[in-house]
């Protein structure tokens, strides 16, 4: 089976981590997909967040790392996956998923929709939490994986 997980990772955190490393066990490929919301702004490059995905994912070898910026369900078709993974931390990104999988359901028929609840000590970890923490000064440690943290606290410091 081919999935894929996608979000815009600015920056990669250590829920995400959680997430493609439990994904990862559930298919034979799995495509991190960092992608392009029209509506954000992002302070890391499309490229600096696939380079710092890969370097804390290169324990995972049936993981590949890619941007795309296009549709997800047409990134789906292009390498025949069959399923898109969703994290749900709460209540908004399961409302959230249940809205892009009926979009989703319209251009990608033969594709599945697998929600993973997120670990609870993740709960309350987002990327723009991390952003914020940078803004202040305050360590990520803790918040974005280990083989990362150094980068990424460079990227944002202000």
């Amino acid at each position: 089976m081919i999935a894929l997980f996608p979000g815009s990772f600015c920056p990669p955190t250590v829920g995400h981590l959680d997430i493609i490393e439990r994904a990862s066990k559930l298919c034979d490929k799995l495509y991190v997909v960092v992608g392009f919301n029209a509506e954000k702004t992002y302070s890391i490059s499309a490229q600096t967040r696939v380079d710092l995905l890969k370097k804390c994912t290169k324990h995972l070898k049936n993981v590949e790392i890619v941007a795309f910026d296009g549709f997800m369900t047409d990134f789906c078709q292009q390498v025949s996956a069959t399923v898109m993974i969703k994290s749900v931390r709460n209540e908004e990104d399961l409302e959230t998923a249940f809205v892009t999988n009926q979009v989703n359901n319209q251009f990608w028929k033969e594709g599945e929709l697998i929600l993973l609840a997120c670990n609870q000590k993740y709960q309350s970890v987002s990327s723009s939490l991390v952003r914020e923490l940078a803004f202040y000064g305050k360590s990520l440690s803790g918040y974005v994986p280990n083989e990362i943290c150094q980068d990424v606290e460079k990227l944002l410091k202000k």
